[in-house]
């Protein structure tokens, strides 16, 4: 049956179906300008020009994208026998998988269940939203599993989409669900702040019981002003919920003030307390405060989420504990503990206390790995990692077979197009099961392509057979030389910080707005012009390698003054100097230490992974052996520094 008229994201009007065929028409062959020009169409909503435009990408690689986004902008009206017919003929590829996902959950919003079951068991992998439909269709067939399942994901307390609300809500109604494990979605929620899902969720309770969305907006704003006012001498669950909510909120910038108010509303949070206490020394841990450890200890036996026994650890470390850092990672489960990161530190501690033998056994099972934890644990087994520069190299043959590959040559054609996000999809696509042979073949390919990131990701993705010089090229050598001079910058840390930052593609630009090489900020780069000086000078300048290397290694230059250390000069590039300089310890501070203990999640594997591309380029320039412990060093306390710290900086 066709689909009924829904509402869709590109909010197009309703109307007659869009007709159209799939089969192809004689070939004239399509050029980067008619590409960019089918793109515009579907970013206007311009569905009559995009389907003018496809008989220009008859026969050629990307026939298949005008019609992919008309159809994708259009399901609201597209004939089911349309969608059908692209999915046939293009089953090997990205676009076919991401039209059935968006023709699943537009299907699942109209409620058109015949549809949607015969193509559900079609789509791979994991999306929730369809899910929730999925389940919603054979809740209607009186499918008897669909109750635990449901039951299983609401009290996951994950964020879901708003198509999985019918299944809650008749969970509600049933009974499925207690009134107990509602209000144990809304503390789980709560504690990540998602807001939005838990105002759902409680509209799923009794009017008497919910908490009224204002209120907790206002707790969200300002938890110190209701913790004040909140006097109740015995407090009712949504109360009690309310204040576990302020605690945790408060603790995110003011811990120790946190602290004080949960000591005065301990004895009425009564078993909710060492909850708190877990949240309170959770947040504590993130902001580095001395008394993360006192306050974990009252949580006594909390459950603790795995990130809150991970920041306990690293609370630890820092205060160099080992033995808690031994028994938090002891306590996180199997698969996490198994992480690379974990292995090590916990090597660490055995080794901190004493336990050499177990130590070196765990460090073993690191060495030899060109990565972060791989190269530490090399060098502390008196067994450094040295690269082989000369590694294997594909034969014209491998070059051949891998651009015969479709998806490789549709991807680069998006890249020479400059539709980069839909050239990396179509070039991840397309090597998913390359072993190591053919992905090194491809990463040469992309570099004679000059798509240098796709090379570099490429190269890394190996396992046996390397090839280091593609994973550390060094382009713009010239240009990359002459600025370290004039700075006084060590050539390895900028190329480090360059093939971290845009994976040497001179246009790269970010959502933020950072452009090019080192992806400088405008409002940055602007204040560097001033700085330099360079006049005239204006942000399309940034394209340019010269002038962005220049620029970015004159940045670098200052942060690093300000900082007097490369670490905390990295992780500054990444996430401002404020936050880098607040990261410090009291006392000096093992570079691995400062750089696992990095509160956010992205700034920590940024500065690891600019380390460690460090480690290489040391070596590629050097020719000499490379030291990743001597490169991290030791950083400074906040005692000691008498650095000149350049509050203007940006």
């Amino acid at each position: 049956m066709a689909l009924t008229c829904i509402k869709w994201f590109r909010r197009v009007s309703c109307g007659a179906s869009i007709a159209f065929a799939i089969a192809a028409t004689p070939a004239h062959g399509a050029t980067d300008a008619d590409v960019l020009a089918a793109k515009e169409a579907l970013q206007k909503g311009n569905w009559k020009a995009l389907d003018a435009l496809r008989p220009r990408f008859a026969g050629d690689i990307l026939e298949a994208y005008p019609t992919y986004w008309l159809l994708s902008g259009t399901l609201d009206r597209a004939d089911p026998a349309q969608v059908r017919a692209f999915l046939d003929k293009y089953p090997a590829s990205p676009l076919a998988e991401s039209l059935r996902r968006e023709w699943l959950r537009a299907l699942g919003a109209a409620g058109s269940w015949e549809i949607f079951r015969a193509e559900f068991p079609k789509v791979s992998g994991e999306d929730v939203e369809i899910s929730c439909y999925a389940l919603q269709e054979r809740q209607l067939r009186n499918d008897g599993e669909v109750t635990g399942e449901a039951r299983a994901l609401f009290v996951s307390a994950r964020e879901t989409p708003s198509a999985c609300d019918p299944l809650f809500a008749s969970l509600v109604a049933t009974g499925a669900v207690t009134e107990a494990q509602v209000w144990q979605r809304v503390r789980k929620l709560l504690a990540i702040n998602a807001v939005k899902d838990v105002k759902r969720t409680l509209a799923l309770m009794p009017r008497r019981q919910a908490i009224p969305d204002k209120l907790l907006d206002r707790i969200q704003a300002d938890p110190m002003h209701f913790l004040a006012h909140e006097k109740a001498a015995v407090l009712t669950r949504s109360q009690s919920e309310l204040v576990l909510y302020a605690l945790e909120r408060l603790a995110r910038s003011r811990e120790d003030d946190a602290a004080d108010r949960l000591e005065a509303f301990a004895a009425r949070l009564g078993d909710d307390a060492p909850y708190a206490w877990a949240q309170v020394a959770w947040q504590a841990a993130l902001n580095h405060n001395p008394r993360a450890l006192e306050w974990y200890a009252k949580a006594a036996d909390a459950p603790l989420t795995d990130s809150q026994v991970e920041w306990k650890a690293r609370a630890a470390m820092r205060a160099g504990q080992w033995k808690a850092v031994l028994a938090a990672i002891q306590a996180l489960p199997p698969e996490v503990a198994r992480e690379p990161s974990w292995r090590y530190w916990r090597a660490r501690s055995l080794r901190e206390l004493g336990e050499k033998e177990a130590c070196d056994g765990l460090l073993r099972s690191l060495a030899g790995q060109p990565t972060f934890y791989g190269l530490l644990a090399s060098e502390e087994l008196g067994q450094p990692y040295v690269p082989e520069w000369n590694g294997f190299h594909p034969q014209q043959a491998d070059l051949e077979r891998v651009r015969a590959v479709a998806g490789v040559q549709r991807a680069l054609a998006l890249y020479r197009a400059g539709l980069d996000n839909e050239g990396v999809r179509e070039w991840l696509w397309a090597i998913r099961g390359f072993d190591d042979r053919d992905l090194l073949a491809a990463a040469e390919v992309a570099r004679l392509a000059n798509v240098a990131d796709r090379a570099i990701n490429t190269a890394n993705r190996t396992v046996q057979l390397h090839d280091f010089a593609q994973r550390y090229p060094m382009p713009h050598r010239e240009a990359l030389a002459s600025a370290s001079r004039q700075w006084a910058m060590d050539e390895a840390i900028v190329y480090a910080i360059i093939r971290q930052e845009s994976r040497f593609m001179p246009d790269a630009r970010s959502r933020a707005g950072a452009a090019g090489l080192m992806q400088l900020m405008p409002a940055t780069a602007r204040w560097v012009a001033r700085q330099m000086p360079m006049h005239p000078f204006h942000v399309d300048m940034l394209l340019n390698p010269e002038v962005n290397i220049a620029m970015g290694t004159y940045y670098f230059r200052r942060v690093l003054d300000a900082l007097a250390h490369p670490i905390l000069a990295t992780a500054a590039y990444n996430a401002g100097p404020t936050r880098a300089r607040r990261w410090r310890d009291d006392k000096p501070l093992e570079g691995a230490i400062y750089a696992e203990t990095i509160p956010f999640n992205e700034t920590r594997e940024y500065v690891k992974q600019v380390f460690t591309n460090a480690y290489f380029y040391t070596n590629r320039l050097t020719g000499k052996p490379a030291n990743l412990h001597q490169l991290l060093g030791t950083v400074p306390g906040r005692e000691s520094d008498t650095s000149s710290f350049a509050a203007n900086i940006p």
